[in-house]
Order: C-alpha cells, then sequence, then structure tokens
C-alpha cells in the first residue's frame, strides 16, 4: 500500500490510492513525491530446489528441499549443487520416482519368484569325491552351490549371498540365499558320494 505522507482527505478522492490523513495539508516531501511502501504479505526465506549431488545437511541426489534464498542463490546454484525447483521440473522428478518404484517392485517381483522357485526344486544335489572314512575330499564352496542353482534354473546368482552352513561329510545341509533385502530363498543342499571315476 503507497501513500503520501501528511495529504488531506479531499487528495485522495482524486487519487484512491493514497490513505487520509486527518485533515492536514500535503507538506512539502510530499508534494515533491515521497512514498511510504508497507508490504502487505511476508517474504519467502526458503526456497525449493533438486539436489544435483548430496549435500551435507540438506539432503541426497535428486531430492526436493527448501534452502534459504541467500544459500541458493550464493552457493548451491553457482557450485551446481541445485537447480531451482520449477513445475516441469517437479514433474520430471515425480515421473523419475514413479519409474525407480517400478522397476523396484518388478526386482522384488523376480526375487519372490526365484525363491518360490528354489523352494519348490527343494534340494539341489553336489557329488563330490569321498574317503574312506567317509570325509569329504576339498570343501563345498558357495560357488560349487552358485553353479548348481544355474544348471537348475538358468539363473546365475552372488554367491556372495549364499548362507551356506560348515560341510565336512556326506548328507544334507539347510541353505539359505538372500535374493533381495525383503526376500530369503531356502533349500535343503544334498552332498553325495561322487561315484565316477
Amino acid at each position: 500500500m503507497m501513500a503520501f505522507q501528511g495529504c488531506t482527505p479531499s487528495m485522495q478522492s482524486s487519487r484512491p490510492w493514497l490513505t487520509p490523513f486527518q485533515g492536514r495539508q500535503c507538506s512539502r516531501a510530499a508534494q515533491r513525491g515521497t512514498l511510504v511502501i508497507t508490504a502487505s504479505k511476508a517474504v519467502t526465506h526458503k526456497k525449493q530446489v533438486i539436489l544435483l549431488k548430496d549435500v551435507r545437511g540438506l539432503g541426497k541426489q535428486g531430492e526436493l528441499c527448501e534452502a534459504p534464498v541467500g544459500y541458493v542463490r550464493n552457493y548451491l546454484i553457482p557450485q551446481r549443487q541445485a537447480s531451482p525447483a520449477s513445475p516441469a521440473i517437479l514433474a520430471r522428478l515425480q515421473s523419475e520416482r514413479d519409474a525407480e518404484a517400478k522397476r523396484a517392485q518388478e526386482v522384488l517381483g523376480k526375487a519372490r519368484a526365484l525363491a518360490l522357485a528354489l523352494s519348490t526344486i527343494g534340494k539341489f544335489v553336489i557329488r563330490k569325491k569321498v574317503g574312506t572314512s567317509g570325509q569329504l575330499f576339498g570343501s563345498v564352496t558357495t560357488a560349487d552351490v552358485v553353479a548348481v542353482i544355474e544348471q537348475q534354473t538358468g539363473r546365475s546368482l552372488d554367491k556372495r549371498a549364499v548362507n551356506l552352513p560348515e560341510i565336512a561329510a556326506l548328507g544334507s545341509y539347510p541353505v539359505s540365499i538372500r535374493l533381495h533385502p525383503d526376500v530369503v530363498g531356502e533349500f535343503q543342499l544334498v552332498i553325495q558320494k561322487d561315484t565316477s571315476a
């Protein structure tokens, strides 16, 4: 709201943007054009940005966050650590999040399907050479387990995800494999005597 200081109500009628003052004539300063400006809304002190890199204390790459206007203008944008959030960028960010969620659901579905296949098959057989006392020659490794699973299911797995108990003799052993952070496949591993010469 703008007003000349010291203007009379009669002057206000010809100029509606002027505020009335109680019967005083305009001062010399008012006649020269001195303005009094009053803000009608609060100034925003934060600005929405999308982070292009991880910023300590603010967020990770790709996140939408609010930061002080000066910090954004003087540091984040010149250092190419953030970009201002516009409706087009927000829509693109939302579509990327939706696509990422869809990919995560697909990966989870595949992991659950493989866990179901492993439990349906139930047991995998590995043949090893055995001494006269029943002790195994060599050891059964996670690479052996992964190779047997790949041979029967056609899916290659990470050998570091296999949880294998200590195997020193013939028999059946429970084995678990982490297929996804939320999915664990379980099956029996049967160690049999290799009769091939």
